[in-house]
C-alpha cells in the first residue's frame, strides 16, 4: 500500500478552523467555517462621536479586515466615549468623504469540508494541511466541486462512451469512472441522479459548455442541490482512458475516491501505486499519445525514426513510429508521448 500523500485544503478569508494538528479527519467531516460577509452597512462615527471625518480611522478599535462583534466597542474617543458596533461583521474601511465606518454583517455559517480521511499535518492562517493515506492521479483538467464517494466503473472498456443509460439510482453517491466521453446530456442525468463525479478520458468542448450553461441556469432558478464534479485523465475531445489506468481504476472500484474537479485531482483511499508515466520513452515500451490526431491513444513504441521529419504542425521533429492497439502504425513526434509503466506490487 502506497504510503501517506499531502493535500492542501484552501482556507478562504474569514474562515476559521474547527481541526488541530493530529487529528483524525474524515470525508464528511467539516474541518472549518466561514461566514460570508453581506452588503456592508455604514456606521456614522463622525456623528456618534462629534469627530472630524479625518479623525476616525485613528478612533477605530479595530482594523480592516478584522471582524467585529454586535454591541461590541467599535471606536473609541480620547475622552473615553465610546460606540458600539450596531452589527456582527468584517470591518471594510473608513470612507474619507464622511468619516463612516463600512461594515460587511456576517450571514449564515459556510462549511468547509476536506472530503478526504487522513490526519492534520498543520493548521496554516490560509489552509489546512492533510496527510491522505492512499494515492492521487493527475488529470488534465476538471470543473466542478470538490466531492467524495464510492468509486465504481460504468463502462466495460477505456474507449466507450459512457451513456446517460448507464446511470441510475444505485449510482448516487457514487464517483463513476466512464470512457471517452459524455455528453451534455448523460452529465445532466448524472447531476439529476445525485452522483458524486465523474472521471472520464475526455469530453467534447461543446457539449461540456452546453453541461456548464445547464447547470448556470439551475442554479440561478434556485432548482440545484449538492455538489458535482468531472475530472478529465488523459485530454480534451473523444479521449479514451489510458488502458493501463483505466484497469487500476477497475481494481479499486469499491474503494472511497475523493474528486476535486477545479485541481484535476482524484484521490483513491487505501490503494496501490497507480501506473506511473515517464517522458521520452525507449524502443519496446507502451506509450500514451498527448495531441491529435492521437491524443489519449495507447500503443508500443517499435522504433524511432532517424533524422528530424515534420510533425502536423510543420515543425521538424524527432519521431516515434507506434503500433497502437487497433493495429495501426504510426509516426508520432517523441516529446507528444510519455512511457506508461505499471508500478511495481508491493
Amino acid at each position: 500500500m502506497n504510503g501517506a500523500t499531502l493535500h492542501r485544503i484552501h482556507l478562504p478569508r474569514g474562515a476559521t478552523p474547527s481541526v488541530s494538528a493530529g487529528a483524525e479527519v474524515r470525508p464528511e467531516q467539516v474541518l472549518a467555517v466561514r461566514r460570508r460577509p453581506g452588503p456592508p452597512v455604514r456606521v456614522r462615527v463622525t456623528e456618534a462621536l462629534h469627530r472630524p471625518p479625518g479623525q476616525v480611522a485613528a478612533l477605530l478599535l479595530a482594523r480592516p479586515g478584522q471582524a467585529v462583534e454586535a454591541g461590541a466597542p467599535l471606536a473609541r474617543d480620547p475622552q473615553g466615549r465610546e460606540l458600539l458596533s450596531p452589527v456582527t461583521g468584517l470591518l471594510l474601511g473608513v470612507s474619507a468623504g464622511d468619516g463612516s465606518a463600512l461594515i460587511a454583517p456576517f450571514g449564515a455559517e459556510d462549511p468547509i469540508f476536506g472530503h478526504v480521511h487522513g490526519r492534520v499535518r498543520a493548521v496554516e492562517p490560509d489552509a489546512i494541511i492533510l496527510e491522505v493515506p492512499g494515492v492521487v492521479l493527475h488529470g488534465v483538467g476538471g470543473t466542478g466541486d470538490a466531492v467524495h464517494g464510492e468509486l465504481t466503473v460504468a463502462v466495460h472498456t477505456p474507449e466507450e462512451e459512457l451513456r446517460a443509460g448507464a446511470i441510475d439510482v444505485s449510482a448516487t453517491g457514487k464517483i463513476i469512472v466512464g470512457g471517452s466521453r459524455a455528453s451534455a446530456e448523460t452529465l445532466t442525468r448524472a447531476r439529476a441522479m445525485g452522483v458524486s463525479g465523474i472521471v472520464l478520458g475526455g469530453v467534447l468542448d461543446k457539449e461540456l459548455r452546453d453541461f456548464e450553461a445547464i447547470q448556470r441556469r439551475r442554479r440561478e432558478i434556485g432548482g440545484m442541490t449538492g455538489s458535482f464534479g468531472v475530472l478529465l485523465l488523459e485530454g480534451f475531445g473523444k479521449v479514451g482512458v489510458d488502458p493501463q489506468r483505466f484497469a487500476w481504476l477497475r481494481s479499486h472500484a469499491g474503494r472511497t475516491a475523493s474528486l476535486f474537479g477545479a485541481e484535476g485531482l482524484l484521490f483513491v483511499h487505501e490503494a496501490s501505486p497507480p501506473p506511473t508515466r515517464r517522458a521520452l520513452p525507449r524502443i519496446g515500451e507502451r506509450v500514451i499519445a498527448h495531441r491529435r490526431p492521437f491524443q489519449g491513444r495507447a500503443g508500443v513504441l517499435v522504433a524511432e525514426l532517424e533524422d528530424l521529419h515534420a510533425a502536423p504542425s510543420g515543425v521538424p521533429a524527432r519521431m516515434g513510429l507506434v503500433r497502437f492497439e487497433d493495429g495501426r502504425l504510426a509516426p508520432v513526434p517523441m516529446a507528444n508521448l510519455e512511457a506508461t509503466l505499471v508500478a511495481p506490487r508491493g
